[in-house]
């Protein structure tokens, strides 16, 4: 891939001043001539004086006579964790943009936070940009604080932008440069896609490596994406899946391969073209939602770029380069599994979407360049076959089971169920039971339950194990393809359990409160599996599961209460995912 320089051939500390009797400190960094078009800079010096933080950038060319922007983002706690946009670690980011006029007065627009400032805290002369913010205005002293600078050409925001330092923060009082989350240096690995597997957009290789604190990602179509490149009505679309820690337990979605392998943690977006413009964005779980909190999974978009971060995003020819901080993947180490799909508004619509690795091949794993594969079984599989067309439904779509495949991928219990029927129109409700202790009164502790509502594939899985109710999210545990749903089920959603239990499949609608069951899988008894794995079903508990079904327990209000939160919540989520 083509970087910029390493850390110490980009920056060169030249000088720290400190002069205790004026309490005046003075650091200054260069910066690499000709890394960015205009303004270009080629030094950076900040200094504290007299109760004011000045910065003052110097540019290769001048600046009379032009429009330009930029920002400077201040660590005052110098921890990166804190900040105003996302926790990123800029506590304060001062953003300024300048039309310099022939024969009259520049145009200044300057905030701090977004709050509107003294426009004549900046001043261009020259090739000089002068930049003075009162101390008061940042809950400092003074005394310690880390900076970087961007600057770039007539927009506010910007996603492509020349930065000094090229990485890391110049802290002021002693010039040193440090990364404050400098994760793995990672070589990453390269895909090479077959060309003309897609009709628009094409992509032929996907590269992603991790260095200086910075995910540096590489995509490369068969043609020129460039915005003027493309027709209207013709705007390509990029998602970028990352599983940044690298567990299907945790995340939003999945890669919709299956079974589910990744839990993808975030979303990388772009858009490039003439209709509506070129951008990008992250998408990630909103902690800070309510919903979450009481587990729906709901997810928040994080735009990308000055003055928000320092994310980059540019196109050239047939390449698209985006450069994603750490702190924007949650501090990852920068181990992750990374999946692409890309597409233009047409080809979602008629199903021409190209993916990296091609579907079923998993994912590019950054920690060795390998494609980890999906998951499969390391048991030998449970298959049973359900009567077709037995369901009380009159086979509606979606209520008719036929076959329910069961074995595990190492701690991970892989379930398959086929329908006679399916479609996203489908209003069924399909619940897997879990009798996880074996015990011989048959409840369950816990059930995973799905359904698909408005075209939209949901999942919840409720339990109460230890005199303790949970429910949590999991849409990313399972895809839909063909007629089939396919689940990856973690142990950890299953209380840890040992691996031996006792499971079947029902598909249900509620109306009006009311509990109607349409099909069971198997039609009596359990699937017993685990560490004694068989394919017969387990007889000897026929009677007391049938006494429980005449005199609904524990179970059935467990599925009842279920049910009614999932489609509920299912409601409330489809409304806040795009896909």
């Amino acid at each position: 891939m083509n970087h910029n320089k390493t850390l110490p051939a980009a920056i060169v500390l030249i000088s720290t001043l400190l002069i205790i009797g004026g309490c005046t400190a003075t650091a200054t960094i260069t910066d690499p001539a000709s890394d960015f078009s205009f303004p270009d800079i080629t030094e950076l010096t900040a200094t504290v004086n007299e109760g004011n933080l000045i910065v003052v950038i110097t540019c290769t060319d001048s600046l009379i006579d032009e429009h330009i922007a930029g920002a400077v983002f201040i660590d005052t706690d110098q921890n990166y964790t804190t900040g105003y946009h996302n926790n990123i670690g800029s506590d304060y980011v001062y953003l300024y943009d300048v039309i310099d006029i022939v024969y009259a007065d520049p145009i200044k627009s300057v905030t701090l936070n977004d709050d509107a400032i003294d426009p004549n805290t900046v001043n261009v002369v020259g090739n000089q940009i002068s930049i003075t913010i009162p101390l008061t205005m940042l809950g400092n002293d003074g005394r310690d604080m880390d900076i970087f600078v961007a600057t770039h050409f007539k927009f506010v925001k910007a996603l492509n932008f020349d930065r000094a330092p090229d990485f890391g923060l110049l802290n002021i009082i002693n010039g040193s440069v440090r990364i404050p989350h400098p994760g793995n240096s990672l070589a990453g690995g390269t895909i090479t896609d077959i060309a003309e597997d897609s009709a628009s957009p094409d992509i032929t290789g996907l590269d992603v490596d991790v260095e200086n604190g910075v995910v540096n990602i590489m995509v490369t179509y068969n043609q020129n994406i460039e915005p003027d490149n493309l027709f209207y009505g013709e705007d390509l679309t990029g998602w970028i899946f990352i599983d940044a820690d690298q567990n299907l337990a945790t995340g939003f979605t999945n890669t919709e391969q299956a079974p589910p392998t990744f839990g993808i943690d975030y979303r990388i977006e772009y858009v490039i073209g003439k209709s509506i413009g070129t951008d990008a964005s992250i998408t990630k779980i909103n902690y800070e939602s309510d919903l979450t909190k009481s587990g729906l999974t709901q997810t928040m978009g994080v735009l990308l770029g000055v003055p928000y971060n320092d994310a980059t995003f540019k196109i050239v020819a047939n390449q698209v380069f985006l450069g994603i901080p750490l702190g924007l993947l949650g501090y990852d180490d920068g181990n992750m599994d990374v999946v692409i799909d890309s597409f233009t508004v047409y080809g979602l619509l008629d199903g021409d979407i190209d993916i990296v690795p091609d579907f079923g091949y998993g994912a590019l794993n950054t920690s060795d360049g390998s494609i980890k594969p999906l998951l499969s079984c390391t048991d030998p599989k449970v298959a049973i076959t359900d009567p077709d067309g037995d369901s009380s439904g009159f086979g509606l779509d979606g209520d008719d089971i036929t076959t329910v495949d069961i074995c595990f991928a190492g701690n991970t219990l892989l379930v398959t169920v086929a329908y006679s029927s399916l479609s996203l129109d489908d209003k069924a409700v399909t619940t897997v039971v879990f009798d996880t202790d074996q015990d011989l009164d048959n409840i369950s502790e816990y059930t995973f339950v799905y359904s698909i509502y408005d075209g939209k594939l949901g999942a919840k899985i409720f339990g109460d194990s230890g005199g303790t109710h949970t429910v949590s999210d999991v849409t990313h545990l399972i895809t839909m393809l063909g007629n089939k749903m396919y689940l990856s089920i973690p142990l950890e959603f299953l209380g840890d359990d040992d691996e031996a239990m006792n499971m079947h499949v029902e598909t249900a609608l509620i109306v009006d409160e009311e509990r109607t069951i349409y099909d069971r899988a198997p039609d009596t008894g359990f699937i017993s599996i685990g560490s004694l794995i068989r394919d017969n079903l387990k007889e000897e508990t026929l009677k007391s599961e049938t006494k429980t079904e005449k005199e609904p327990g524990f179970e059935i209000v467990l599925a009842i209460a279920g049910l009614l939160a999932v489609i509920y919540l299912l409601r409330g989520n489809n409304k806040q995912n795009p896909r």
